[in-house]
This record gives C-alpha cells, structure tokens and sequence, in this order.
C-alpha cells in the first residue's frame, strides 16, 4: 500500500512539473530608461503543443506600444517585435528605441511578401512618439495615451 501511495504522489509531481514547464509566459526585461520611460522585455511563450515562441514587447510609461496598421503594413495593429533594443546614454540619440517586425505586402502584380521593417521610436512633446523609418526618412507622430 505505501509503494502505490509513493508511487502516484511521484506521479502527480511530475505532471505538474512537466505542465509547468511546457506551458506558460516568461518575461525579461532587457532595458529600462528611467528617463524617457522605456521599457523593453524579452517574452518566452511556451505551449505543449505549437512549442516555443520568442518576441519582444515594448513600453512607454508603463503601456505597451502598439504601432496602429497605417504605419506597419496596412493590415494589421503590431505589439510584438521581431528585435527590439535601446539607445544606451552615450549615444547622442539617447532615448530613442529601434524596433523591427514583420510586414506583409503584396507587389504591383499581386504576389505577397513578407519583409522585416526597422523603425526609431523616441518621445516627442507630451505624450507623442515619433515613429522614424531610417530607410525612407519618413516620420509619423503618434499621440500616445499611458
């Protein structure tokens, strides 16, 4: 009787193990600028099923920035990033956050294709974001609601 009971308590313990680590969200956080108020974390999303899945989020003023569909790729609203990293203060863009995701676009013939998109984020007056395109030096301003 004493082996079944040790037996099925060893069980239990790990299933509830092997549920705890192939199921859940682990967030690091990379870098905080307690200045401009950035944030930027490392995100680990584990399902049993789909497996393991890595983005970055980023937050002004403790919200996470959600970049609106007029400026990704027309189609949809993008909160998880490809890479995401800080300016470190000495560098004469301090506050300023570089970002990249996936875009999706369809050529002049009608083909899709996906292609990654790199743009600078820094705060502007108020609660603005500039949003920087350094490829075509175009610039949206985005007004920011914490």
């Amino acid at each position: 009787m004493n082996w079944k009971l040790i037996l099925l308590v060893t069980l239990l313990l790990s299933c509830i193990l092997l549920f705890n680590a192939c199921y859940g969200t682990k967030k690091k956080l990379l870098f905080e600028n307690r200045i401009h108020h950035w944030k930027v974390y490392f995100v680990k999303k584990s399902h049993f099923s789909v497996g393991t899945y890595h983005h970055f989020e980023v937050f002004y003023k403790n919200t996470q920035v959600v970049l609106p569909k007029e400026i990704t790729d027309g189609r949809r609203e993008v909160g998880e990033f490809v890479a995401a990293t800080a300016i470190d203060n000495r560098s004469s863009q301090f506050g300023m956050v570089i970002i990249t995701f996936e875009g999706d676009f369809v050529k002049g013939d009608g083909v899709p294709y996906r292609a990654f998109i790199t743009v600078h984020i820094r705060p502007g007056e108020g609660d603005e974001l500039i949003v920087t395109n350094p490829c075509t030096y175009g610039e949206v301003i985005i007004t920011f609601r914490p």
